[in-house]
């Protein structure tokens, strides 16, 4: 009787040491297993934490999810799982370069860079009338943008500038045309003008919305380089800037030919617009 109450003894001494050591150890376990540093001491800042840390700093993932995994987690879990949501393809992009689109598989351009336009000739007022046969068409070919933007026609891929149809009257309200051009003054002074609501060459194109604008005159002139007369409708040549000469002057460009001119304000001439 005697032994069997020491063995009971001991196996509840053991059990009390047993559960004191698996109490130390969740301790320890939760203010050292995920520290970082060397040895183990009070304080020190674990891994998951400094983690945290770096990705909220980075900009990386959120402090809320659902389940819900706590703030720390939260962070790690969405971090993990972000996936890019690019809309590029290996076409958009130069030729050997790298770029993530819509996972996280580094992909590598194929688009082959623009040449130099080698054949490009230009006419300025000194010279005598130049007929072009080639104009950047070997190696630029401008694109119809993607998106559906109201009234555009083509897309500079040197530039990324997205150009406008031709500005049109219609009954009284400006719009877009791929064919048709009307005569406009870049001041609103001509009839043309006034009838759609008094609108200068400028906010005829910002009135069209979607953040079209008139050009300046040096978007005119490299659009010209980079071989307007190919790839936009040409039903008319000369077209205004947003660029003033002076007080009583503005600039036109011929999208044709190179063409550049300051011209009084009150004159006529037609308006593409870009964005």
């Amino acid at each position: 009787m005697v032994k069997t109450k020491s063995i009971k003894k001991y196996q509840l001494l053991f059990v009390v040491i047993a559960l004191i050591f698996t109490f130390n150890l969740g301790i320890w376990t939760r203010a050292y297993g995920e520290q970082a540093g060397g040895s183990p001491e009070s304080g020190s800042t674990s891994h998951i934490s400094s983690l945290y840390t770096s990705l909220q700093s980075a900009g990386f993932g959120s402090d809320t999810d659902t389940p819900d995994w706590g703030t720390t987690w939260n962070r790690v879990k969405t971090a993990a799982q972000w996936t890019p949501t690019g809309t590029a393809t290996a076409g958009d992009v130069a030729s050997g370069k790298t770029f993530y689109g819509s996972n996280r598989s580094q992909q590598t351009g194929t688009s082959a860079a623009p040449g130099n336009c080698p054949t490009q000739e230009h006419q300025d007022s000194y010279g005598a009338p130049i007929t072009q046969t080639t104009n950047c068409t070997d190696t630029v070919a401008w694109t119809v943008p993607s998106g559906s933007i109201a009234g555009s026609e083509k897309q500079d891929g040197r530039t990324g500038l997205i150009w406008s149809n031709l500005v049109y009257k219609s009954s009284n309200t400006a719009t877009f045309s791929l064919s048709s051009a009307t005569d406009w003054s870049w001041n609103a002074t001509l009839d043309n003008n006034v009838a759609v609501g008094g609108k200068t060459a400028i906010t005829l194109c910002s009135s069209m919305g979607n953040g079209w604008r008139l050009p300046t005159q040096k978007e005119l002139q490299q659009a010209y380089i980079d071989g307007s007369f190919f790839n936009l409708s040409q039903s008319v040549n000369s077209f205004w800037s947003s660029t003033s000469y002076n007080g009583d002057s503005s600039w036109l460009v011929a999208l044709s030919d190179g063409f550049m001119v300051s011209s009084g304000q009150s004159n006529t001439s037609h308006v593409r617009c870009v964005r």
